[in-house]
């Protein structure tokens, strides 16, 4: 299978991904809205992604509770749901501080799925939906995911080698391998794991870990092929 057709046939799951998130969004947004969490499934969240939710005023003192035993920062506090209508300043002026915590919102309750680590064009794509699509650009989610380091809700962002922005929405401990690699895919977009091995001096065990998490969370694709054998393509990281 050559590089075109796997550009093709990503293509083609990145549309139908699109279409699923933005139906997958509007079910978080309306369940987010609806359902009161419990203290258990608040210390949860907390205890893995250090962060709280906390829509709910009646659990205030919990949500207190729950923070100082975590050591959770004021920042990384969840006080209301962002919807995309209340992104747009009277209907059409983006209000760029409530886009970041649009776009916090959405990867912290989809984090099973992306794992915290996005390249700026994967935020883009998870902010660029309903009554937003057409409306904000690669611009407006850049400043946006600026604000939340300026504001000390995530940890990092980071310029890979080939210009794009990776960002990390959880602690960096967590994606650190993951940036490792992806500061190594080329023009091409293409990594294999003897390449991961051989520049990092890393285990197989360790590279195809890191590289199977990158899969998982849809930063990377699988290849292979009689000829060429296994590897990984970063659609978003491809520049040539």
């Amino acid at each position: 299978m050559g590089i075109r057709e796997i550009e093709d046939r990503a293509k083609m799951r990145d549309l139908m991904k699109k279409k699923a998130a933005e139906l997958r969004m509007h079910r978080l947004a309306t369940k987010t809205a609806t359902t009161k969490m419990t203290k258990e499934k608040l210390a949860e969240i907390a205890k893995k992604h250090g962060v709280i939710v906390a829509l709910d005023p009646e659990m205030k003192e919990i949500i207190e509770e729950i923070r100082k035993k975590y050591n959770i920062p004021k920042e990384r506090i969840i006080r209301e749901e962002i919807t995309e209508e209340s992104v747009l300043k009277k209907g059409k002026k983006v209000d760029i501080k409530k886009l970041a915590m649009l776009s916090y919102q959405r990867v912290m309750l989809e984090k099973q799925e992306t794992g915290g680590l996005l390249t700026l064009p994967d935020v883009f794509d998870m902010i660029n939906t309903g009554s937003l699509k057409n409306r904000i650009t690669m611009d407006d989610a850049e400043k946006a995911v600026k604000i939340l380091k300026k504001d000390k809700v995530i940890p990092e962002i980071k310029k890979l080698p080939s210009g794009i922005l990776a960002i990390s929405f959880f602690p960096v401990q967590y994606t650190k391998d993951q940036t490792s690699i992806l500061e190594l895919v080329t023009e091409d977009g293409v990594i294999t794991t003897g390449d991961v091995c051989k520049t990092l001096n890393w285990t197989v065990e360790r590279a195809e870990r890191a590289l199977q998490n990158l899969v998982d969370t849809r930063v990377a694709r699988i290849t292979e092929t009689f000829r060429t054998g296994k590897k990984y393509f970063f659609p978003s990281l491809k520049t040539k």
